[in-house]
């Protein structure tokens, strides 16, 4: 073989090799675009499954009641603040921070904390909406200390609300029918 031919061997077998495959930091090229694919379509699904899921708790519908107060509390069509169980601790939170006293116009507290053996001083009274029935009632908040120690320091305080009727003798044989509910709250401090 002269040296022409020998050179021509090596030409020839390098021209037989596999092309090679480009890669990104070490991936292969077509690796990193089917990556790059997946992720898009994922991306895709998860804002799409966001809006849907945004949308319709936005649409749901529930009790007739608005917050006009701007304190968070529902109130009815007649104003009054609405209070369930589970909302009863944060509306005596409310009272006892602001230190709202409405009076009384009909509702005799006084006769009423009797009829209901309450023995505790009445500290803050609000009339109120009870519950998902709309049963308009009396929130009394009475405890052993007075309004500001109870600001100041928080505690456990006692809550009843009842009938407007509580205290006009109307339930004399059971004025437990005139109680709506009953029950401890505990309070935080200013």
């Amino acid at each position: 073989m002269t040296p022409r031919d020998v050179r021509r061997v090596p030409a020839r077998r390098a021209g037989t090799r596999r092309p090679r495959i480009r890669s990104v930091l070490g991936i292969p090229l077509p690796m990193m675009i089917l990556a790059l694919i997946i992720a898009a379509l994922l991306g895709v699904q998860l804002a799409t499954a966001l809006e849907q899921s945004t949308t319709s708790a936005s649409h749901m519908t529930g009790a007739s009641v608005d917050s006009g107060s701007g304190t968070g509390t529902g109130k009815n069509s007649a104003g009054l603040t609405v209070v369930t169980e589970a909302s009863l601790g944060t509306e005596v939170q409310r009272l006892v921070d602001t230190g709202t006293i409405q009076p009384m116009t009909s509702f005799d507290a006084a006769q009423c904390q009797q009829e209901q053996g309450i023995t505790e001083s009445i500290l803050i009274m609000e009339e109120v909406s009870w519950g998902g029935e709309d049963t308009t009632g009396w929130l009394l908040v009475h405890g052993p200390v007075d309004r500001e120690t109870l600001r100041a320091n928080g505690g456990i305080i006692s809550a009843t609300v009842v009938l407007p009727t509580c205290g006009t003798g109307a339930h004399d044989e059971d004025p437990g029918q005139d109680r709506l509910w009953a029950g401890h709250v505990m309070i935080g401090p200013l």
